[in-house]
């Protein structure tokens, strides 16, 4: 998670961010063999969107994700210290597993309109719909184990049930890999069609009926009740990119 001190939530220029962070991760990735990772960022088809909870003080501008051959602070050294060089930076090991799978299919959405040839924009494909990142966590009140029981078993099949989700992935934490880093126990990525940034009927997939919307409210926030407290979620709507990564030049 990249975030910037004396920003608040307010959109940052999605298309620059993107080439800054393609330009910062591309060469220590590439040293692990990373060759795909994925960037969510503010941008300006999520822009106004009705839910966006900012609970984390740090502003969130940017999330990275990508699978490295060791989750270590010391593997991860370089492609942690070049984010650093655009703004705080929070890191963390986490596991990662796709409930509902996010389709392969992206749209032909350039990251940076009327980017330099070549650039990040050239490499970037944005998944369609938004993409709602949370930030969760733990209350004191559960131990871990129960915790993760609720949301992996319990809680899972109903938000993907009460919502308009075409994309669902979990991350459960593992370990912080950054000192100071803010206390995250979960992330959940969740797909809506683009459409639910402003229509809360889309977003709780109400079907054109107030009893549906409802209902699925009503299901959604009694199951959030059981293993998460009010005001301790983040909810980030961000659009999500897959990125490639340029090889090393030899």
């Amino acid at each position: 998670m990249v975030g910037r001190p004396g920003r608040g939530a307010a959109q940052a220029d999605s298309g620059a961010l993107i080439e800054a962070v393609a330009a910062a991760v591309d060469a220590p990735l590439a040293g692990l063999g990373v060759t795909e990772y994925l960037v969510n960022v503010r941008d300006e088809q999520v822009a106004g969107a009705m839910i966006d909870v900012q609970v984390t003080p740090l502003p969130v501008l940017a999330a990275v994700r990508v699978r490295v051959p060791a989750a270590s602070a010391a593997a991860c050294a370089e492609v942690i210290e070049a984010l650093g060089a655009l703004g705080a930076v929070s890191a963390w090991s986490v596991t990662a597993s796709e409930p509902l799978p996010v389709e392969r299919v992206a749209s032909e959405v350039s990251a940076a309109p009327g980017g330099a040839p070549g650039g990040a924009h050239a490499r970037a494909r944005r998944s369609a719909g938004m993409a709602n990142l949370a930030f969760l966590r733990r209350p004191e009140r559960i131990g871990r184990d129960e915790w993760l029981r609720i949301w992996l078993e319990d809680h899972t099949r109903v938000a993907i049930d009460t919502q308009s989700t075409t994309g669902y992935t979990q991350h459960v934490v593992v370990r912080a890999l950054t000192e100071d880093a803010p206390v995250i126990d979960g992330i959940v990525e969740e797909i809506f069609p683009i459409e639910a940034a402003r229509d809360l009927g889309v977003f709780f997939d109400s079907r054109g009926s107030e009893d549906r919307m409802a209902a699925n409210v009503r299901a959604m926030t009694t199951s959030t009740a059981r293993f998460l407290d009010q005001g301790t979620v983040d909810a980030v709507p961000t659009g999500r990119y897959v990125m490639s990564v340029r090889g090393p030049v030899v």
